[in-house]
Formats: structure tokens, C-alpha cells, sequence
């Protein structure tokens, strides 16, 4: 069945205290309306988030959607069929954004327009390739905002999450409440201005239900699976995504964890999703032709 839920229909964190607005089936296709991570309130140059900006409300994503049958424990699948963006997006950066704080000494916004499969950026033709910023379900309890990412998913700024990748996510609480948002038309690894070009969209997918669990956040493309997991230094971030890449290797090939460890160590990649949100996340790349 074919479901829509606009993007008048968000929320600005990720609760279990927020009622579904949409329940599907195992199955089911749903279009999804994003809004972009300013809620639209940047649509010129002239426009900035200094000032009176209200940072409450940022990074919206649309939902909660409820999958039937989802249970804590379980995983839902989430299969990206396409992102189609909007007309134009912005880019932003400010003081004490990112690892080098000193370059802006004001917020600075460039407006990007797209046109097909590329967009213009200072006077440059660029290729977009457009993922979603934040994805996730429920916790089990309290509230985690959507600018933060952690084990529910949340903002994990990950390019991986793309059309054609299987994102796996897990369930705190029944019908997992799956939410999404901040969509980009490109954004390099790290996001290290603090933004990509952040864009409303509609993004086409399918949502299933696994009986395996998954610790964090799992993404699959074609080529390979990556393990995410957010900490609040590189360096935990790093050391929870290997161990979970060791854990996987062994589990899958049932070979030894040393071994497993070797075989990450010569084969699979260490990579940086973003280090400008509350918490760092990191990701594995996992070639599946070593499995």
C-alpha cells in the first residue's frame, strides 16, 4: 500500500511521548515530505541564523510513522527508493561552527539552486548527490533531539544513506515511530562547516521488520555494509563502530575475534560521517565481498 505524510507533520526530537501520525504495514511505500534542517526560514541570501534565529527549532523530521508488528528488540528496515529535492537549498556557516572556528566572524548564507542532477554554487556546476541527514526511531525513554545522533539513529549525517541503501534501525518501543528529515543535496564527509546543502525533499521508501537486533544504526548499499555508532569524542566514536565491525566479521564468518579484527584491519575502512553535531559518528565500511 502507498501511504504520503507531509511535512506540516514533524517533530524537533525523538520521543516515545510523540504519537504516530502514520501506521503502515511490513511492505508498504510511503512517501515522506521533508522539510529543510531551517524550516525554511533561509530562503535568501540576506537571511542568516544569527540574530533571533530560534535554534528550538531546527532539523525537523517528519513523523512519527509506526510499523505494524514492530516490537522492542526487533529491527526495521528502511529501503530508500528515490530523494527528489526541491528547487533550491542553502548552505550556512557561522562563528565556531566546525574544527576551525575562526573563519567566519558572521553567519554567511550562499543560496544553491538545482537544476536536474546538478547545482550551482558560486558560479560552479556541481553533482549532487542528495542523502538523508536524519533517520531514526524512538528511544525507549526520555527525549534526544534531532540535531543528536545516538543508538535510535537520530542525526547521523551519514552520505550513505541514499537512495538504494537498506538503512537498519532498533526498535525501543512498539511500532518503532520512525522519523526522517534534514535532507542534503550534497554534503562531504564530516559536514566540517556545519551544514551541507541543507534541502526540503520527497524521499520514496519501504519499511520492513527483521527478527535480527542490531545494536546502532546499520546502513546497506550494494557494495557493502557500514556499522555506525556516535560518541561524544572521535575517539570512542571510532573504538564503538571497529569493535562493532569486529563483532559482525566474527558473527558472520564465525571465525575468531582476532582473526576478525585482522581481517577489518586489512580490508575494511574507518570513515568520518560528521564531527559538528552534539555527538561524533563514525562509520565502517564493510566490503561484502569479504563475506
Amino acid at each position: 500500500m502507498l501511504h504520503r505524510i507531509g511535512r506540516d507533520r514533524v517533530v524537533y526530537d525523538m520521543s516515545p511521548e510523540h504519537k504516530p501520525v502514520l501506521e503502515v504495514s511490513p511492505g508498504d511505500t510511503v512517501i515522506v515530505e521533508t522539510e529543510d534542517c531551517f524550516c525554511h526560514r533561509i530562503v535568501l541570501e540576506s537571511q542568516t541564523v544569527g540574530g533571533d534565529f530560534d535554534f528550538t527549532h531546527v532539523n525537523p523530521a517528519t513523523g512519527p510513522i509506526a510499523v505494524k508488528g514492530a516490537m522492542p528488540g526487533d529491527t526495521i528496515v528502511v529501503s530508500i527508493e528515490s530523494i527528489e529535492l526541491d528547487s533550491q537549498g542553502v548552505v550556512e556557516t557561522c562563528p565556531f561552527w566546525g574544527p576551525v572556528s575562526n573563519v567566519s566572524r558572521e553567519c554567511v548564507t550562499e543560496i544553491v539552486k538545482i537544476d536536474g542532477n546538478f547545482m550551482s554554487f558560486l558560479g560552479e556546476r556541481i553533482e549532487i548527490k542528495p542523502m538523508i541527514g536524519v533517520i531514526g526511531n524512538s528511544p525507549a525513554e526520555g527525549s534526544v533531539s534531532c540535531t543528536t545522533p545516538g543508538s535510535h539513529g537520530g542525526n547521523l549525517d551519514t552520505k550513505d544513506i541514499a537512495a538504494g541503501s537498506r538503512v537498519y534501525l532498533p526498535v525501543f518501543v512498539k511500532g518503532g515511530n520512525l522519523s526522517l528529515g534534514d535532507v542534503h543535496a550534497r554534503m562531504g564527509d564530516g559536514e566540517v562547516g556545519g551544514t551541507g546543502v541543507e534541502i526540503r525533499a520527497l524521499v520514496r521508501l519501504s519499511v520492513d521488520i527483521d527478527k535480527m537486533p542490531v545494536e546502532s544504526p546499520t546502513v546497506e548499499t550494494e557494495e557493502a555494509f557500514y556499522l555506525l555508532f556516535s560518541a561524544k569524542t572521535l575517539e570512542e566514536a571510532s573504538r564503538g563502530a571497529v569493535k562493532r565491525a569486529i563483532e559482525f566479521i566474527s558473527d558472520w564468518k564465525s571465525i575468531p575475534a582476532e582473526r576478525a579484527y585482522m581481517l577489518t584491519s586489512i580490508t575494511c575502512d574507518l570513515m568520518i560521517s560528521q564531527v559538528v553535531n552534539p555527538l561524533v559518528t563514525v562509520r565502517v565500511r564493510v566490503p561484502k565481498e569479504i563475506l
